[in-house]
């Protein structure tokens, strides 16, 4: 009576890596993205102070929401980056494109609450 043992499982001692190769494109791709959109933020924080001094409204420069823009971005890549941790590629590439489209949604929503603040407040 001879006991057959089961074959070893490579897999069963080696972890598994949190950032593999497609993942990393991924997030360098996503990564461009974000980086437009925190472009334009700095753009933004440098060419609009000048331009509300020239218009009259210097006293009316909205500095949060110029840093707010600015930090945005960084702060939803970051999120993104860790929130697809050990996940699959499907679910990396959704959490990197929701986090896309909050950023693009506030960058939005910050130019039309600067444009209101100078004419109505």
């Amino acid at each position: 009576m001879t006991v057959e043992l089961p074959e070893p499982d490579e897999t069963v001692g080696t972890p598994e890596r949190a950032w593999p190769l497609p993942a990393i494109v991924v997030a360098v791709v996503f990564g461009l993205l974000y980086a437009w959109f925190l472009y334009q933020a700095i753009g933004n924080l440098l060419n609009v102070p000048p331009a509300y001094e020239n218009a009259g409204f210097g006293e009316r420069i909205p500095w949060a929401l110029l840093v707010v823009g600015a930090a945005f971005p960084v702060l939803a890549f970051a999120a993104a980056a860790w929130l697809g941790v050990r996940r699959t590629l499907t679910h990396r590439v959704l959490v990197f494109a929701a986090g896309l489209a909050a950023t693009s949604a506030t960058a939005l929503s910050l130019y039309v609450v600067s444009a209101y603040l100078v004419t109505v407040g």
